[in-house]
This record gives C-alpha cells, structure tokens and sequence, in this order.
C-alpha cells in the first residue's frame, strides 16, 4: 500500500512539472509570435529615414512618408466599370516638409482624388501614365505646401500599390 501512495505522490510531481514545463513552452510561443507580429506589421506610415551625402559630404537624410489609406478610384470605360487602387510614398529631405503634409494631409488627398479621377483608364496601363501619375503628386503636393507659406520641398513619389482592374 505503501508503494501506490508513493507512485502517486510521483506522478503528481512528475504531472505538475509536465503542466509547469506546458505553459512556459506555451508563453514562450505566444510571445515570439506576438514578437515576429510586430516587428513584420510594424507601422509603415510612420517616416523611415534613409541617409544619403550632400555637396560637402555631410550625410543628409531622405525621409519617406507613406500615404495611407490607399487611393481607389472608379472609373467607367465603355460600359465596364473598373478601378484603380494606389498607394504613394513620398520622399523629402526636410522633416517640417513631412510634418506639414501630414498637417494638410486631408487637402493634398482630396487634390489627389481629383488627379486621379481624371486620368484615362488605359493611359494609366502604360509606364508613361505611371510616370505622369508620379509627378503629378509631386506637383499637387508642393502646390499644396507653397499655398501654406512652405516652400515646395517633396522631391519624388514613389508608386508603393497599384491595382489596375
């Protein structure tokens, strides 16, 4: 009798160390999926800098800002109905030229919207529609900034999305 309840006791033991061993592994894979979740859906819009060397070889940083929620636009052709989605990173040198478009963000949208709306569907197919389509928002965006007592200060827009359908 003396060895059941030894057995038990035993198996106890050994059950509460399988259980305690279970939920560290447990934690251990949520919070390295949570981790790795993180790192890859970090925040994009936020600015990212990438250096680069001026004139007299001080580095000068590029600075990218993400416009999000992408742009989509309805177009009608013939009778079929179709859309674009894009979305745009600009690049600029100056942060108070981020901060200020982020600051008129729902105006340099809005003058987007309007741009794209007017571009021809099957021009929009081809490279040079896309480059059209690039400096466009270039020169929306700097108008926008002038038209707000800042100088025109994006330099590129980078086509990140586009979904022509």
């Amino acid at each position: 009798m003396a060895d059941d309840t030894e057995i038990s006791a035993a198996e106890e033991k050994g059950g509460k160390k399988n259980l305690i061993m279970f939920a560290v592994v447990l934690l251990v894979a949520v919070g390295g999926s949570v981790g790795g979740t993180m790192f890859f859906l970090n925040d994009s819009s936020a600015p990212a800098e990438v250096a680069e060397t001026t004139d007299n070889n001080q580095p000068q940083q590029a600075i990218y800002y993400n416009m999000r929620p992408p742009y989509v636009i309805n177009y009608l052709t013939g009778t079929k109905p179709r859309y674009l989605q894009a979305e745009f990173s600009i690049m600029s040198r100056d942060p108070e030229v981020i901060e200020a478009v982020i600051a008129h963000m729902p105006l340099i949208r809005s003058e987007i919207v309007g741009f794209l709306t007017e571009q021809n569907f099957l021009e929009l197919q081809t490279q040079e529609g896309k480059e059209v389509v690039r400096k466009g928002i270039v020169g929306l965006i700097n108008n926008a900034l002038v038209q707000h007592d800042m100088g025109p200060g994006v330099e590129s827009a980078l086509i990140t999305n586009f979904v022509l359908q």
